[in-house]
């Protein structure tokens, strides 16, 4: 075996580093793997050659002639019979040192690769191959090498995947132009009705051209963080570990919840509140969405060490003059001091949760916005009667000045005449942010229904 691994070994590397030359890395893995495994199957074939089975060719016609001292000389001078000897371990050993060659070539090209979409594809097409090399005993040596680079690309590709995060989405500092809402969905919207305007009488291949452009333009409007989170996730989900997967996406999803608090927080200030609560409902909708089909919890312990009593336990330590430092039981005095000093602290994390709780206030607030922003002044009226009513009773409540027949006339006149204009407003700027009717519906029913409460709460007094 040294002999032979003396004579293939260069050549096999010279090869590789060939075909990565030629086809570039993410073809050459899938090359070079199968040659490995026909450089398996046939030093297999030629060891057992050698040092197997030696079959017999003899023919019938000369088994009859042979005589019994010929017979009884082949036997003695035939080796044993076959017991898988080449699964031995020198010469497995001398297989995984040719196949080496593969991981010793790939791992050189992917340690300077920072491209997701190349990293998955090579990690893709190693596991194709490894399935292929893992079907016969004659290539698991090709199969274990396999594994190997395998595991150094899944390596790479959640370092890369961590730093693409990292820089945007955790670190991320948004610009004017990225909360540029509602304008960046107005100019979207005019763009693709202009598009589809001037393309009526066209192709189906125009038609599809225009969906495809109008995915495009959606896509865009979304905002920047989230697109990065949902982009890196939809990349590795099949070509990383499951539960590598689940943590890359709960601190992910928690990350992304944070910016698009303090993106709405931008909003509020700059267009209004209800654009700024109809940002965050669009967007945690969509990452809620998004994230369905991955199917996974997002939900984790989180453990940390709390030293807040350490101070405490030390001036014990100290205080205690007949302290048993070298007892070796539990009233060991550096045990105790640990003991009392230092405590584990465990918080249950679950990103999923949090994001409904998130989607749940947001909606919360924008019904109780909304509801405010159409019936302003009954609202106001409704807090000025419960304030008297709180402070000094309801005997008096009828001979305060918010309580005269034409103002009390007057707020529900100008509530009733501009309560469809409001609706109104408000609907056109949901179908900014909301594509689905069925999800305007939704939101619109409580805000309908907190008015009329207020009309009848305002009725009574």
């Amino acid at each position: 075996c040294t002999s032979r691994e003396k004579l293939l070994r260069m050549t096999i590397r010279a090869h590789m580093d060939k075909l990565k030359a030629q086809h570039g890395l993410v073809g050459m893995t899938r090359l070079a793997s199968v040659f490995l495994i026909r450089i398996c199957t046939i030093e297999t074939s030629l060891f057992q050659d050698f040092f197997g089975e030696r079959t017999k060719t003899k023919s019938t016609a000369d088994d009859d002639t042979t005589s019994e001292e010929e017979k009884t000389a082949a036997d003695t001078t035939a080796p044993p019979p076959d017991d898988g000897s080449f699964t031995e371990g020198d010469f497995q050993g001398y297989l995984g040192t040719l196949c080496s060659a593969l991981h010793r070539t790939v791992r050189r090209g992917i340690v300077s690769i920072v491209d997701l979409d190349t990293l998955c594809q090579i990690v893709s097409v190693l596991r194709e191959e490894r399935s292929l090399a893992s079907n016969s005993p004659t290539t698991m040596a090709a199969a274990r090498a396999i594994s190997s680079v395998i595991a150094d690309a899944q390596e790479r590709l959640i370092f890369c995947a961590n730093s693409v995060l990292m820089k945007e989405v955790i670190r991320f500092k948004a610009t004017p132009q990225d909360l540029n809402y509602p304008d960046k969905l107005t100019s979207g919207y005019a763009t693709t009705t202009t598009t589809a305007e001037g393309n009526t009488a066209t192709v189906d291949s125009s038609a599809e051209d225009d969906a495809v452009q109008q995915q495009l333009q959606v896509y865009e409007s979304w905002f920047p963080p989230m697109r990065s989170v949902l982009r890196v996730l939809s990349k590795i989900f099949r070509v990383v570990e499951p539960r590598v997967f689940e943590d890359i996406a709960r601190e992910s999803v928690q990350a992304c919840t944070r910016c698009l608090k303090d993106g709405s927080a931008y909003i509020m200030q700059k267009s209004g509140v209800i654009h700024a609560d109809l940002f965050l409902v669009k967007h945690l909708l969509i990452l809620r969405e998004q994230l369905s089909p991955f199917d996974i919890e997002l939900r984790s312990v989180e453990r940390q060490l709390d030293f807040s009593d350490a101070g405490k336990a030390v001036s014990r330590f100290l205080a205690n003059r007949n302290r048993r430092l070298f007892s070796m039981s539990t009233e060991n005095a550096l045990v105790t001091l640990l003991r009392e000093g230092v405590s584990v602290q465990e918080a249950d994390v679950d990103s999923k949760r949090d994001l409904e709780d998130s989607l749940r206030s947001a909606c919360n607030d924008f019904i109780e916005h909304t509801s405010k922003s159409i019936a302003a002044d009954l609202f106001v009226f409704i807090d000025q009667c419960k304030g008297h009513v709180t402070s000094g009773g309801t005997a008096t409540l009828k001979g305060q000045p918010f309580m005269n027949g034409e103002t009390v006339q007057s707020i529900f006149d100008r509530t009733l005449l501009s309560l469809e204009e409001h609706v109104s407003d408000v609907t056109s700027q949901m179908s900014l942010y909301l594509d689905n009717p069925a999800t305007q519906s939704i939101l619109l029913k409580p805000v309908n229904r907190k008015i009329t409460r207020a009309l009848d709460e305002a009725r009574r007094y």
